[in-house]
């Protein structure tokens, strides 16, 4: 982007569970994407908004709390600002925590933004007694203040006419006045930079604050004499102030700012509580605040599979039809080859067919959690979890990420910069694979419909809650080995409850859902004619000795593939016959959604069997499908995961997600299979898979000690 750009930017920026991204999506609609920020893998939302023919592009900064650099997601959204100078900045600040939500309002301003403030939930505040004279605000500031309903229709095209005039006519903001010492040395080191750079276009007293708050990123840019002279100035101020130059810069901040607040903000009964505080006192108990997550959760899978369920048997038998059995009857009528009909009516056919049916239970899981984050519960859940988070070596902070993980890994993993100690980014980012990723869902749910069909929300249910028992068991042991140092302070602010906007959560959810059918669905349709092509490609078998009729035995060639790797999951009950399971299992390296692909191509067309009674016929029972379910949900993450762990953490993280977890997931369904079928040699196998456990520990141990406290 450049300043003569035809294309006006307008940047959103506020707190976190302000109603940023809800301004969003009633500015941009559909017409939005999601990307990464050059060179960091966090993500940010772009959009587009039309208005009376003219377009402008909106873009959705992370929710930070200041401009500090403290975190990636502070850098890129500070990063933008200063680079990219976006043409308006919309501040959205909850008027029910003004006082919180200006910090990072007067940050803004001493950027010398073209900035407007939103005012977002100002009912929620009415409803608390809390009134905010928002002209009286504006006019403190410099700068225009529009209170903003968000979770009803609001008027919106007359708010884009606002937006327009103020981007003909950019708004400047009132710089606040900091303690006359302070002031003072600001403006001498605002001189000092002016007068080492070349640069006329700076914000130099945004930058000269930086400086004399100890702002890292600001002070690796000042060398030789100019360093020395600032640093010189900045001890002045704080020998006169007797503080560290962050703590003077933050206190005159928020002194600022609680006279700005006594001054606008008018409460009717300051000790009256909230909706949020009656429920919270329930929600965030120690007795009912556990069992109320799990129950929400249980209720999410629920709704998903007993809601979806009927809409699966329509769309199945509809579209089996159409695209399966009447584009094979007509190549019979051309008489097609059979490898032709393998390729196009069982495989594109088939694939469709198997990728419409996870769009219901996947729509409705990601319409519930959606409706869970908009409405402020979510957040309460991270609470609820700190202390439990805590004992296991991680911070309450580190639950957003593995929230995440449920709808996919890979943003899981890009959530977890926000956490600002590497040692509790690394691994939150090795849990985060024991989180049932959204790819996962469409195995567990079609093995479960199969196996269990009356208690399928229960099993789905059990799968999620033994990933998360997993996860919380090896957070242990690495707290105890590898991770010996302490995690992070967690620190979060929680918002109130309100009611999703219809439009917003629609929108979440099919951003979601739209991202699982073009790339889970490309790999399911391409896995599943991948697989009947090799169906279709017969060789003399390696494993048969006998020939019949005189001739060798001739076998698919993913046949002699899957009895070649078959012996390795044999120990946890995985037939010799039942070879299909193996290659399964190796296409889920891929994509874990593509399992599903492989497993409905090879079992729907072997012997002529309907594809549920093969599927049932070669595992055999329920302790198989179980020993199955348990690797599937903790055996290495698909490679996109695996590309991002070497991208952010190099090849010994790639390495320890792909072995370690693979081979922890082959002890874990082993154990559970050998004790489940007991037999005379089961012994044997439980032996060894301690010795695993017992022998990963010892490493694990050697290897933080030897690295010392900084195991990362």
């Amino acid at each position: 982007m450049s300043s003569n750009r035809k294309t006006p930017v307008i940047a959103l920026t506020g707190n976190p569970n302000v109603g940023k991204t809800t301004l969003f999506n009633a500015l941009s609609g559909a017409r939005q994407h999601v990307g990464n920020w050059p060179g960091v893998t966090v993500e940010y939302k772009a959009g587009t908004l039309l208005h009376q023919g003219k377009s402008y592009e909106v873009i959705d900064l992370p929710g930070i709390y200041s401009l500090s650099a403290s975190s990636p997601d502070e850098c890129v959204a500070r990063d933008f600002i200063l680079r990219d100078k976006p043409d308006l900045v919309v501040n959205v600040v909850d008027a029910s925590n003004l006082e919180r939500n200006l910090y990072l309002s007067m940050q803004l301003i001493e950027m010398q933004v073209p900035l407007v403030m939103v005012l977002s939930m100002p009912d929620i505040a009415e409803r608390n007694g809390i009134s905010v004279d928002h002209q009286h605000l504006g006019a403190h500031l410099g700068c225009p203040v529009l209170p903003l309903i968000l979770n009803r229709r609001f008027e919106r095209e007359e708010f884009v006419t606002m937006l327009d005039k103020y981007l003909a006519q950019a708004p400047s903001p009132s710089p606040i006045r900091y303690d006359e010492p302070v002031e003072k040395a600001i403006g001498e080191i605002r001189e000092v930079l002016k007068e080492s750079s070349d640069e006329s276009d700076e914000p130099w007293t945004w930058r000269a604050i930086k400086l004399a708050e100890g702002d890292a990123e600001e002070r690796g840019k000042i060398e030789g004499g100019a360093a020395d002279k600032i640093e010189r100035i900045i001890r002045g101020m704080e020998k006169h102030r007797g503080q560290a130059g962050r703590i003077v810069i933050a206190d005159d901040r928020y002194a600022y700012i609680r006279g700005l607040v006594k001054d606008v903000v008018k409460r009717s009964n300051p000790d009256q509580r909230t909706f949020s505080d009656r429920v919270d006192k329930i929600l965030l108990s120690k007795i009912l605040g556990l069992p109320a997550f799990f129950g929400a959760m249980y209720l999410v899978f629920l709704i998903a599979v007993r809601m979806s369920q009927p809409v699966i048997d329509v769309i199945d038998g509809g579209l089996s039809w159409l695209v399966v059995e009447q584009w094979s009857g007509l190549l019979s009528v051309l008489s097609a080859p059979q490898w032709l009909d393998h390729i196009l009516a069982q495989g594109v056919g088939g694939g469709l067919v198997t990728i419409a049916t996870f769009i219901p239970p996947i729509f409705s899981i990601f319409l519930s959690l959606a409706v869970l984050e908009d409405s402020g519960y979510m957040a309460r859940a991270a609470f609820i979890a700190d202390k439990t988070m805590r004992r296991i070596g991680l911070p309450g902070k580190a639950f957003i990420p593995l929230l995440v993980g449920f709808g996919c890994t890979v943003p899981a993993i890009m959530a977890t910069r926000t956490l600002e100690s590497k040692r509790d980014r690394i691994m939150t980012s090795i849990l985060a694979p024991f989180m049932s990723c959204g790819a996962k869902l469409p195995v567990y749910t079609y093995l479960a419909l199969i196996f269990f069909p009356r208690d399928a929300d229960i099993a789905i249910f059990g799968l999620y809650l033994s990933g998360i028992v997993m996860a919380m068991l090896v957070a242990f042991m690495l707290k105890k080995t590898l991770f010996r140092t302490e995690p992070g302070v967690f620190v979060m602010e929680l918002p109130a409850f309100h009611v999703p906007t219809i439009n917003g959560i629609f929108l979440h959810t099919w951003n979601r859902l739209k991202d699982f059918i073009l790339r889970a669905g490309k790999t399911i349709l391409g896995v599943i004619i991948l697989i009947n092509i090799l169906q279709a490609v017969y060789i003399t078998s390696p494993f048969e000795a006998a020939e019949t009729d005189g001739e060798p035995v001739k076998e698919t060639l993913l046949q002699t593939a899957g009895r070649a790797i078959n012996p390795v999951f044999e120990p946890m009950g995985i037939r010799r016959d039942n070879w299909e399971a193996s290659v399964a299992l190796i296409s889920g390296l891929f994509a874990k959604e593509a399992i599903v692909g492989s497993l409905q191509s090879l079992y729907g067309i072997e012997e002529d069997e309907a594809g549920e009674a093969a599927i049932i016929g070669k595992f055999g029972g329920n302790k198989e499908i179980w020993a199955f379910l348990l690797f599937v949900l903790l055996y290495a993450p698909c490679a996109a995961t695996l590309a991002l762990l070497f991208k952010e953490y190099g090849w010994g993280w790639l390495a320890f997600a792909l072995g370690y977890l693979t081979l922890m997931a082959w002890v874990v369904a082993t154990l559970f299979y050998q004790i489940s079928s007991w037999t005379a040699g089961s012994w044997v196998w439980i032996a060894i898979c301690i010795g695993i456990i017992g022998l990963s520990i010892f490493v694990f141990r050697m290897m933080g000690r030897r690295e010392g406290h900084e195991t990362v």
